[in-house]
């Protein structure tokens, strides 16, 4: 973390509760530390994929999904994408409902009315505050407290890897994840660290984790990653994620994500439009 970052956070926390603060990142890449505020944030991810882990979990948040992290949650901010345009939020808990505020880190999903207010309320501006205009703050306040309302959580895609119960599964799905692009059989994995197929496969069951799934996840992840960068084609997508063919890819793809990978990829083509235009 460079000193302009942390000097920011000492600022969120200095801040007064009656102001809302704003930040804009423009198309640059987001590499933030583990770190903590006590500040709520609430983060739309305009263009570009984030991996946010909190604690011991790491979560994928989407192009045009929103994190929801609260006050007092130690955290890290990494993407994967070449560029990444983000509009973040800051606002003191005090402000949100207690029957109505996510009391643990969420991810929803976006439309059209919550991307326009969430435009607008960060349009030409670093700060809303209560004093200066009154009308704006409230509106604002409102907004985010009815957010969870209007929109729902994301399950898909949304835990990425966990501690396991078991200590020595968690070196085995680091070297999963960084070789999920590969052609990976469990028995190279198993090889890899000295075990029997059948040793590991009841490790990861008895952790609630199936081998392809976990695959399979990073896999598409890393897809939709991609979809995010453009520049490439479907089937150079599904061969540089692991997939032994485009079919198989489109399969895995519409089983994990709900949807085929054409219709995702033009919602992420469409949305960058709107984001030109705007």
């Amino acid at each position: 973390m460079n000193q302009e970052q942390i000097n920011y956070i000492d600022f969120l926390n200095g801040s007064s509760d009656f102001d809302i603060l704003i930040k804009k990142t423009g198309w640059e890449e987001v590499s933030l530390h583990a770190h903590v505020h006590k500040k709520y944030q609430i983060i739309y991810t305009l263009s570009g994929t984030l991996h946010i882990q909190i604690e011991d979990d790491s979560y994928f948040v989407p192009e045009k999904h929103i994190a929801w992290i609260p006050d007092n949650v130690v955290h890290e901010i990494n993407s994967n994408n070449r560029q990444v345009s983000l509009v973040i939020f800051y606002l003191s808990p005090c402000w949100f409902h207690e029957d109505m505020r996510p009391s643990s880190f969420c991810i929803y999903n976006s439309n059209s009315l919550i991307g326009e207010n969430l435009r607008f309320l960060a349009s030409g501006r670093s700060i809303i505050g209560v004093e200066d205009n009154k009308v704006l703050f409230d509106f604002a306040i409102s907004f985010f407290n009815l957010l969870p309302s209007l929109s729902y959580k994301v399950d898909f895609l949304l835990r990425t890897m966990s501690i396991p119960n078991d200590h020595r599964l968690y070196p085995v799905l680091c070297y999963i994840r960084e070789h999920a692009f590969e052609n990976l059989k469990i028995e190279q994995v198993a090889a890899e660290f000295n075990l029997s197929v059948r040793n590991l496969s009841r490790l990861l069951h008895n952790s609630g984790i199936r081998y392809s799934s976990f695959i399979n996840r990073h896999r598409i992840n890393r897809a939709i990653e991609l979809f995010s960068d453009g520049g490439k084609t479907m089937q150079q997508i599904a061969y540089e994620t692991g997939f032994s063919t485009p079919n198989n890819f489109n399969r895995v793809f519409k089983q994990v994500t709900g949807t085929s990978p054409g219709l995702y990829e033009k919602g992420v083509i469409d949305n960058k439009k709107s984001a030109i235009e705007q």
